[in-house]
């Protein structure tokens, strides 16, 4: 594979104009060797020298220009090299999503539905790693940042508060157990008018699943309250902090997020607590022996700016762009 010619690539930057990034001059492509490797004013290549697996780049036509892309699980690759570890973990996400973006759109993006299915999912992503001979350039990174990835996010709201439950606290996350998207769960609702067990059927945002220090699984279920963004925010505020103080039972809590709790540093921590305290968790990190210890307040004091700099990142001023 080479550089396209001049015109060709000049004639691909136009049909694709309207789908690209603000300021988006030049085409990326990937080259098989050196001798193709050279940049142009419309292209910037980028050498490859791995033989690829079958199906990593997907024919396809805009306006009747025929050309490839890379596929999702290519990109993923390709990502590894190219930015954070935790944005690596935000992308596989949104790679395996039913949200897409759509300026249009209230809030920026829309639910997959029917046909419009996620790009990709974590299973194809980690077969297609697996595929790629050892000691491939990122292939490691990109296989430590998938164990991390959940498939089924709704927006990228939920993405960020799925991280900073669920990734431990060496990335910046709290640790309060396995997490999942938009998974079903039935949940007991206590007795009928017969005296049969009664079940209910609900769908949160995230499930995290722990067991507390007794070895009993609990589980919490989080949603965010889109709508929340809307309306009085004090009184917002208070009816979700009302609904979280409600508990359905000892071993399943239901808590909603609103915007006030998620966009303020402090109010999040106090949810990230009380989820914490609903899955019977201890706090985290763990110290030992004295806590104001020199060696104690260090450690104490390193988790938190990792967890604000990740909450700050995924959630706060400086959200990672998809």
């Amino acid at each position: 594979m080479r550089v396209p010619k001049p015109d060709a690539a000049r004639e691909l930057l136009n049909v694709l104009e309207g789908s690209l990034p603000e300021g988006f001059d030049r085409l990326d492509v990937l080259v098989a060797n050196e001798a193709g490797h050279y940049n142009t004013k419309s292209v910037r290549a980028h050498v490859c020298t791995t033989q690829l697996p079958a199906g990593s780049f997907i024919p396809t036509d805009a306006m009747g220009v025929e050309f490839h892309v890379c596929a999702p699980e290519l990109v993923f690759l390709q990502m590894a090299g190219e930015v954070e570890f935790d944005h690596l973990i935000y992308v596989g996400f949104a790679l395996c999503s039913s949200f897409r973006l759509d300026g249009w759109e209230p809030g920026g993006c829309v639910h997959r539905e029917g046909y419009d299915a996620p790009l990709t999912t974590v299973d194809r992503i980690r077969a297609y790693l697996e595929r790629l001979p050892e000691g491939t350039k990122n292939r490691a990174v990109a296989l430590r940042a998938l164990q991390y990835v959940r498939p089924g996010a709704r927006s990228p709201r939920e993405v960020g508060i799925a991280m900073t439950i669920g990734l431990p606290l060496s990335l910046g996350g709290h640790g309060l157990g396995e997490t999942s998207m938009n998974p079903e769960i039935r949940v007991y609702d206590g007795i009928d008018s017969r005296g049969e067990p009664r079940w209910v059927t609900r769908i949160p945002d995230i499930l995290v699943v722990a067991r507390d220090r007794t070895g009993q699984e609990r589980r919490v279920g989080v949603d965010f309250d889109a709508k929340s963004t809307h309306g009085d925010p004090v009184r917002t505020y208070r009816d979700v902090d009302r609904r979280n103080l409600m508990a359905p039972t000892t071993t399943f809590t239901h808590i909603t997020l609103g915007s006030v709790q998620v966009d303020n540093y402090v109010a999040f921590c106090r949810e990230i607590d009380r989820i914490r305290r609903a899955l019977g968790q201890r706090q985290k990190p763990r110290l030992v022996g004295d806590p104001d210890s020199e060696r104690n307040r260090r450690l104490l004091a390193k988790a938190r700016s990792r967890q604000f700099d990740l909450w700050n990142r995924v959630l706060g001023a400086e959200c990672l762009s998809l």
